[in-house]
Parts: C-alpha cells; sequence; structure tokens
C-alpha cells in the first residue's frame, strides 16, 4: 500500500506540476488517471469505470484565465483509489470526488502565492544580470515546490484513507448512503448541461453540425456508421 500511496502521488503531481503543460493536460483528465490508477491498484478497469464516471462531471468545465472552478485531478486520485479499495459504487464514487475538488482549489491559490516569491527572485537575477539563475526561479524551484504541495496530500489520503472512508461509510445510514448515490448519478448531467449551453447556441449550430459531418466522414475515426463515439481533446462527446 506505501509503494502504491507513493506511485498515486506521484501521478497527481505530473498531472498538475506543469513541467511539460500539454502532458499535464491530458493527464490530469480523470477518465486517464482512472486508467493508471487502476493499474497500480491491479484492476485498470475498475479505475476506467471511476475515471470516466467522475470525468462526466467535469465535461463541462471551463478553466477560464487559468483559474480551475474545481481540481478535477484531485477529486480523481483521492477518490478512485478510495473507491477501488472500497469497491464503491462509481456514482458514490462520484459524490466522494466533488469536496476534493474543492480542496484542490485551494492547493492551487496556495501554489500561486507561493510562487510569487519566484517571480521577485526572478526578476531580481535579471537585474543583476544573473541569467543562469533564472530558471531556476522560474522553473525548477517552483515545480519542486509543486511536488510537495501536490504529493502530500493524496499520498497521505491514500495511505491512511482507506480504511478512514470504509469506516465513514459504515457510520453513514443506509437512507444517506443512497442519497449520496442518487446525488451522484445526477451530477453528470450537470456536466453534460454546461457542454449542451455552449454547443447549443444557435450561432455554433452550424459549426457543430459541418464538424459532425466531417467527423462521420473520415475513415479512421469511426469503426460503424451507424453507431460512434468521439471524444475530442476539448471534451466534447458526438455520438
Amino acid at each position: 500500500m506505501f509503494v502504491q500511496s507513493i506511485l498515486v502521488g506521484l501521478l497527481y503531481w505530473l498531472s498538475m506540476g506543469r513541467a511539460h503543460y500539454f502532458f499535464s493536460y491530458a493527464l490530469r483528465r480523470p477518465v486517464v488517471l482512472g486508467v493508471l490508477i487502476g493499474w497500480i491498484f491491479g484492476d485498470a478497469q475498475a479505475g476506467l469505470l471511476y475515471g470516466a464516471t467522475i470525468q462526466l462531471l467535469y465535461m463541462g468545465g471551463i478553466e477560464a484565465g487559468g483559474n480551475i472552478p474545481s481540481d478535477q485531478a484531485l477529486a480523481a486520485c483521492i477518490a478512485i483509489p478510495a473507491a477501488l479499495l472500497s469497491n464503491l459504487d462509481p456514482t458514490t464514487a462520484v459524490a466522494l470526488a466533488i469536496p476534493f475538488g474543492v480542496l484542490g482549489v485551494l492547493i492551487n491559490n496556495v501554489r500561486r502565492t507561493i510562487n510569487t516569491f519566484f517571480n521577485s527572485r526572478s526578476d531580481t537575477m535579471i537585474e543583476q544580470e544573473k541569467y543562469d539563475k533564472v530558471s531556476l526561479y522560474t522553473f525548477l524551484l517552483p515545480w519542486l515546490t509543486n511536488g510537495v504541495l501536490y504529493f502530500t496530500p493524496v499520498f497521505i489520503a491514500t495511505l491512511f484513507g482507506a480504511n478512514v472512508v470504509q469506516a465513514f461509510i459504515d457510520f453513514i445510514p443506509e437512507w444517506i448512503m443512497n442519497g449520496l448515490s442518487n446525488a451522484g448519478a445526477m451530477l453528470p448531467a450537470l456536466g453534460f448541461g454546461l457542454t449542451l449551453v455552449v454547443m447549443g447556441k444557435r450561432h455554433y449550430i452550424p459549426f457543430f453540425c459541418s464538424r459532425v459531418l466531417c467527423l462521420f466522414n473520415s475513415r479512421f475515426l469511426y469503426a460503424d456508421r451507424s453507431s460512434f463515439c468521439i471524444i475530442t481533446s476539448n471534451d466534447s462527446v458526438f455520438i
């Protein structure tokens, strides 16, 4: 369990560390993390199921100006291991992921606050013409600081959280658990709703129709014209 906790903590750090932004942006998706976390715990299929269910909640999320409304990577990295170890229902895992997604926003704000110090130091190095030390304050030290901020909570939650989560679940009355499951089942509709709000605007409909036609006629993007599903880079799903 100790090794798995380390691997999940490192996975969250890589997904949010921004060492390579395109790689981190793709890795932080719950559906991707679910497969990797499931592989770490020996059940990639269940991990994919949990990750895909959590992903539905965040499909319509937009990080305007780089401000994340919820940290889907932290939600996945804490909820999926707990769900795998406790054999939770996927809809309950969604409900469990929500508060950790909000906690991730706080961690991200702490990271940005700390980075203001590194920005000041890098400006000082430039003024002193010590250009060889600029990368130290613009990349290396901020990235290592991200490692402490991102690795620590996931490592602790994964290492000690399974028993705590299981005890908490056993303590909760069955009717409350059923309510959480039902709420979790409805929450993905919010992700679809947010996506449809954008896609359903009148001036976007021609672009939507033309894109569907292009994808439908692409030989390498479908297996059967009667039924296909494509998940694009911006999490839009076309069926």
